[in-house]
């Protein structure tokens, strides 16, 4: 507004200087006409009427001396009290001829005061600052006013952002800050609200990732040192008919070890998968053989369990696919099948195809009569560590660790393809996944 102002002054005196020369050409021109019009009609009387006219109009017309000359004679007049002392005059001549008669003629001095002159730019520039200086400071007022109120607006919320963050530095995970505006503030807030919920959700990971290796760690291990202890007792007592009590023992043993031995694998491809670097060699191949394998290999555990596994894999193009991955894909969905159904249930291995985006898929479901799952379940599935509700009540054997899907939905979409499930609480469950056909 400060350099606003000044330029505005400047442009101002500016115009007002060239209105002042301007009204001095006005003077003089009507002097002149005047003058012309005056020995028109030989009316000297005319002319001076008209001199103290403009001097009274025009206060910055000193005086205007007039010399009235016809042939070798002249007569002087001047109008006005004259020049003040220490005055600053500027003096405009004009010299007019009478039309009719050239040796008759009449010259003009006119003495201006140029102090009176530019006494009027000068008041008008002081009243023109005047307001342009109340305008500067009822905005800078203003501007004062609304920087503060800015000010405040932006730093009350990252002030309680940073008390927030603190909090979270402290170990208060999952704190949340209210904002109603979508502007950079309000994107600020978002952002440090889905932070502060991935914190949380990464800390309960973490949680659960310590609970669940420290479990699937010390069970068999502690199975494993317990059965060791009593073959090594049978051993030392030699009793006939210990030794299928010792088989017994090592077959648990080697089951226990089995287990580990998968865990320790999930967690080694669970890295990869954070790495980026879990990859599938794809190849053309045959869904039916591998799901057949995979039946059988479930045969005796499902018949321990009371529950019917089978296959209706006929017919199926060739997919694109890795055989071992796809192995473990249909492992994985099996035995969550299995865990959470009771006996006189069934687990069924089925496909269809269909086109989408110009190429033919194979989409393979896996479906269960087991206890099913709420929507709530539902969402947190293919999450590493991440288990439903149900987990932890009617399961049937050992419960998982929360890493069987999140690599089953890596490995799947590593082969281009998708993932699904849908449940219903009481009725079973069905997981699909789809693979691009060769």
């Amino acid at each position: 507004m400060a350099l606003l102002a000044y330029g505005v002054v400047l442009v101002s005196n500016s115009y007002n200087k060239r209105d002042a020369e301007r009204r001095i050409e006005v003077i003089t021109n009507t002097l002149q006409k005047a003058s012309s019009d005056a020995l028109l009609q030989k009316d000297d009387l005319l002319l001076i009427s008209y001199a103290n006219f403009i001097r009274g109009q025009y206060p910055s017309v000193a005086q205007v001396r007039m010399t009235w000359r016809s042939g070798d004679r002249s007569r002087p007049l001047t109008v006005g009290p004259g020049v003040p002392v220490g005055a600053t005059v500027a003096t405009r001549t004009i010299s007019v001829s009478d039309p009719a008669d050239s040796s008759r003629r009449v010259e003009l001095a006119i003495d201006v005061d140029e102090k009176v002159l530019y006494d009027v730019v000068a008041t008008d520039e002081r009243r023109l600052v005047k307001i342009m200086g109340a305008v500067a400071s009822v905005t800078l007022l203003a501007g004062i006013l609304l920087a503060f109120w800015l000010a405040h607006t932006v730093t009350a919320p990252v002030a309680e952002l940073e008390r927030l963050a603190a909090g979270i530095a402290s170990g208060k995970l999952g704190a949340r800050m209210t904002w109603e505006s979508k502007d950079e503030i309000g994107r600020l807030v978002t952002s440090f609200n889905q932070m502060s919920r991935r914190l949380e959700e990464l800390d309960e990971t973490k949680k659960n990732f310590v609970s669940s290796v420290t479990h699937e760690l010390r069970s068999p291990l502690g199975a494993i040192e317990s059965f060791l202890v009593l073959v090594d007792g049978k051993i030392a007592a030699s009793v006939n008919g210990d030794a299928a009590q010792c088989k017994e023992y090592i077959g648990r043993i080697q089951a226990n070890v089995q287990r580990l031995t998968r865990f320790i694998n999930d967690l080694l491809d669970v890295a990869k998968i954070e790495k980026g670097k879990m990859e599938c060699a794809l190849r053309p191949m045959q869904l039916e053989p591998v799901a057949s394998e995979v039946c059988e290999f479930f045969g005796p555990k499902s018949q321990q369990q009371g529950v019917t596994i089978s296959s209706s894999l006929r017919g199926l193009p060739t997919v694109k696919g890795d055989p071992e991955r796809l192995r473990q894909v249909l492992i994985n969905l099996i035995a969550n099948s299995l865990k959470f159904t009771q006996s006189g249930g069934r687990v069924t291995i089925s496909a269809e195809q269909f086109r989408e985006g110009g190429h033919r898929w194979v989409e393979v479901t896996v479906s269960d009569t087991g206890n099913g799952m709420t929507a709530d379940d539902q969402d947190k599935l293919f999450q590493a560590f991440s288990q439903g509700s149900n987990s932890s009540e009617r399961v049937v054997g050992t419960k998982g660790t929360g890493l069987g899907l999140y690599i089953t939905k890596s490995i799947v979409e590593q082969h281009g393809g998708r993932i699904g499930v849908r449940s219903t609480p009481g009725q079973g469950t069905a997981f699909t996944f789809s693979l691009q056909a060769a």
